[in-house]
């Protein structure tokens, strides 16, 4: 694929990185923002029965974030929702620590009693309570309380539920979230219809990287250097399964890269270095003790040059995309085609280099879910370039340039390689890092006057 040579010049090019990045999923509130929704399961508001497993939803409609909470309690343990059977409530009370709510007639009371008979039949058997609102719920927006026994009053229509305030964590046997779009108007509110949109757009063109080694003078720079595009994703956390999204592009998701790399001095032994080029923490999404996700964008490059005996500046551009709609999940490979194009390319001075630039950029999301740590996220290598200048009077055997010292022949290589990782870990960790996709092109197989 590559040209030999004696001179040669690798240089740096990045595609993207998630999460995305970019404002990622939802602007960061404190707990229970005002603009937080807490939406009902749908039954009618009169639902008293104890359950296994349950369902809560949050939503944050002026952002696009919807959150599906899925619960199974512990063995020995029910839950009961306070949005279940509001409708038959008149007040509840939880300014001591118990729990008293006054329903609306004494027909509500004689049915919470049948339906609430299972945690007064043995001392181990509990109720979780999920309160409502800011007048139990607090700051949290959702609190739970650990239920152990009830006391009823006919003549007041009371309810006293012998409550103290517990963790998430400490009933769920298993649970998972669904973080995703919010559903369209006039959809049910279990009803998904979009994904959450994550922007990757970013600019840092500039200087990236200038050092000395040894002698030898490097520098790296870009006159034009972004990400572009958008990532739709819905996400979901488990407790047993980790950290799972599935994914698609839109607006053009690519790069957009002008390099330039000027060595000079003389090196002969080789050196490697690695180039943090820019890492910046993400909008992420919050809802109290429940689940946190704090997304990071960063780029890095590995560089490595092996010799050179004089100085020259090589430039080469380059333009990757994926095509709108291009679709995958986390862990699970899949055939996309990316657009890679040429945009500029240009060598001054005498050279004789052997170099080479790769980046990786990484887009991560770590996130919290009842204290379990997961992570997510994609690492994109694109386009990976590798640029071979030769100059055809010190080139014995090279046919594509004459015999002119100002001519070099060049042929340029791009490729491109998405991977994806997720399940359980920390926000360095890339668990289960799978190789989505990989292509590779020709961009140029010519001669340059220089």
């Amino acid at each position: 694929m590559f040209a030999k040579s004696s001179a040669s010049a690798g240089l740096l090019v990045a595609l993207f990185s998630y999460v995305s990045a970019s404002p990622v999923l939802l602007k960061r509130e404190p707990a229970a923002p005002a603009n937080l929704v807490l939406s009902p399961a749908g039954n009618g508001g009169s639902d008293l029965k104890l359950a296994t497993q349950d369902h809560f939803i949050w939503t944050h409609e002026d952002q696009g974030i919807y959150a599906n909470l899925t619960i199974t309690a512990n063995q020995g343990v029910r839950l009961l929702s306070a949005l279940s059977f509001q409708n038959v409530v008149e007040s509840v009370d939880c300014s001591s620590q118990d729990v008293t709510v006054k329903f609306d007639s004494a027909t509500s009371l004689k049915a919470a009693q049948t339906a609430w008979a299972w945690v007064n039949q043995a001392p181990a058997n509990t109720i979780i309570y999920i309160a409502e609102g800011d007048t139990c719920a607090g700051d949290s927006g959702r609190q739970p309380f650990s239920v152990e026994s009830v006391t009823y009053d006919a003549t007041a229509n009371t309810a006293t539920l012998a409550a103290t305030k517990a963790a998430w964590k400490s009933f769920a046997q298993d649970a998972s979230i669904r973080i995703s779009g919010t559903p369209a108007t006039g959809t049910s509110t279990r009803s998904v219809s979009k994904d959450v949109a994550i922007d990757v757009s970013h600019d840092f063109s500039g200087p990236i990287y200038s050092t000395t080694i040894d002698g030898v003078n490097l520098g790296i720079s870009c006159s034009t250097c972004n990400t572009q595009g958008t990532l739709n994703a819905d996400i979901t956390l488990s407790l047993s399964d980790g950290f799972e999204a599935s994914v698609t592009t839109s607006n053009s998701l690519g790069a957009t890269f002008e390099v330039s790399l000027t060595a000079s001095g003389g090196l002969t032994s080789p050196l490697s270095t690695n180039i943090p080029i820019f890492s910046t923490a993400l909008a992420g999404f919050t809802i109290a003790d429940v689940v946190t996700i704090g997304p990071q964008l960063q780029l890095v490059a590995e560089a490595s040059i092996s010799s050179f005996t004089a100085s020259a500046t090589a430039t080469v551009g380059v333009e990757a995309t994926l095509p709108d709609g291009s679709g995958f999940t986390l862990g699970q490979g899949v055939n996309i085609s990316p657009v890679i194009q040429a945009k500029g390319l240009g060598l001054s001075g005498q050279v004789s280099i052997a170099a080479s630039i790769v980046p990786t950029a990484t887009l991560q999301l770590a996130a919290t879910f009842f204290d379990e740590g997961l992570v997510g996220g994609i690492a994109l290598k694109a386009p990976q370039l590798t640029a071979n200048f030769a100059g055809a009077a010190s080139t014995a055997g090279e046919t594509a340039c004459g015999n002119s010292t100002a001519e070099v022949s060049v042929e340029i290589d791009a490729g491109v390689e998405l991977d994806a990782f997720g399940g359980f870990g920390g926000d360095t960790d890339q668990p289960n890092l799978t190789k989505i996709f990989s292509a590779s092109t020709t961009l140029w197989k010519a001669c340059l006057v220089v």
